[in-house]
């Protein structure tokens, strides 16, 4: 299978950001109790939003549904996504220690 995402960012505020999302799924085929589907070729759409909780603590909250699924056998997906993240590196930190 192979996909293509992209994304239009905008911040709205200083620490809060939107995108809206686009997917593209071409390739591969799904096989349900035995019975094997024809190609995927879908289209989906999505927003997200991001906002840090702190300097190391990101949040994470996204939406992503299939349009192009009208047709029987056609890929019908709708997603809820959740992340948070932590991330620190030593460089970063002796960066913030010499702003300081």
């Amino acid at each position: 299978m192979f996909q293509v995402d992209g994304h239009l960012t905008r911040a709205v505020t200083e620490t809060l950001w939107v995108s809206l999302d686009g997917s593209w799924y071409t390739g591969g085929t799904a096989t349900i109790n035995g019975v094997q589907g024809s190609a995927l070729d879908n289209l989906g759409f999505g927003l997200t939003a991001g906002y840090p909780i702190n300097e190391h603590l990101n949040l994470t909250l996204g939406y992503k549904s299939t349009v192009s699924d009208d047709a029987p056998g056609d890929l019908q997906m709708s997603g809820f996504m959740i992340s948070l993240v932590y991330g620190w590196h030593p460089l970063l930190e002796g960066v913030r220690r010499l702003k300081e």
